[in-house]
């Protein structure tokens, strides 16, 4: 990993090499871009130069990767451990670092396994394989759901064939009923010794949704040949300062935004906010911290 954190790349007839760093009296080691993994989305690359940190980051998760590989999860689930999942991590930071990135990747793996969120992946693929939805088959969830009242049709829905290729017709945002979400019913429910709902529960409904939305994302993407984001709606009628009580921003929202902001980074480009209330300026500024930077735009529809 020391090797990408020294400034010793250099642009030669527009392309990469690496000078060469002495080790010992009797030898060198030279790395050049032919040294490094080929990727599979350099359409979906802003630059040249992200090609070659997305082929950096690569390269420092090789020891990761290889298990994947191995038992070729990579091609039953391409949107999670493709290329473009790479790339949406080394995007997170404006400096888009090849070692910070690939901390945050081998941080993802090991979340992953610890939480077995393949087996909640397994689930939204049957799902989607079975209908045009991201409703949860699991009982558990479906009555988590009930607690947050979303609308993914619209996104869901398929373009026509004139527009299929039109980055800007094949993204749909998705509706978001924010002044409707029971936070404090969901905070009691999680709270209550006699409860049959945990916070695992809860941060597991949101893995479902955020494994079936970057599910859409990628094959979406593959579509245009852009990386695709989702928009959002967040409708706030009927939004109360009493939606975010003590117990519900520290308790439930805060490890909540800092699982998705952690594992599903550059997922959400443009946050669209329709009716909103005079307590909307204090409901931004308790979520703003909590999200990652350069990722969202914010703007109040009429």
């Amino acid at each position: 990993e020391k090797l990408f954190s020294l400034t010793l790349w250099r642009s030669t007839s527009s392309s990469f090499v690496r000078i060469s760093k002495q080790r010992t009296s009797s030898h060198e080691v030279t790395i050049s871009t032919t040294d490094l993994p080929s990727i599979d989305c350099e359409w979906a690359c802003q630059s040249d130069v992200e090609i070659l940190q997305l082929r950096q980051m690569k390269l420092l998760l090789h020891t990761d990767l290889q298990p994947i590989l191995n038992s070729n999860l990579h091609e039953t689930y391409p949107d999670v451990y493709g290329d473009l999942r790479l790339l949406r991590f080394l995007r997170k930071s404006k400096e888009r670092d090849a070692n910070s990135a690939s901390l945050r990747y081998r941080s993802f793996l090991k979340w992953r396994i610890e939480e077995k969120v393949d087996s909640i992946r397994a689930m939204v693929e049957n799902a989607c394989n079975n209908s045009q939805s991201l409703e949860p088959s699991d009982e558990k969830l479906q009555t988590l759901a009930e607690y947050f009242p979303c609308n993914f049709e619209y996104m869901l829905q398929e373009p026509t064939d004139d527009s299929r290729k039109d980055i800007h017709e094949a993204v749909r945002p998705a509706i978001l009923h924010i002044g409707n979400f029971d936070t404090t019913g969901i905070t009691a429910k999680i709270q209550s010794s006699e409860s049959d709902v945990s916070l695992r529960d809860f941060l597991n409904y949101w893995i479902y949704l955020y494994e079936a939305i970057h599910r859409h994302l990628y094959h979406q993407s593959i579509r245009v040949q852009k990386m695709t984001f989702l928009d959002e709606v967040c409708d706030l009628t009927n939004l109360s300062v009493k939606q975010f009580s003590p117990a519900f921003v520290t308790k439930v929202m805060k490890p909540w935004l800092k699982m998705t902001q952690s594992h599903y980074p550059e997922t959400t480009r443009r946050i669209y906010v329709l009716k909103p209330p005079a307590i909307v300026n204090f409901a931004w500024r308790l979520v703003t911290p909590l999200l990652s930077q350069g990722t969202w735009l914010f703007r109040t529809l009429s």
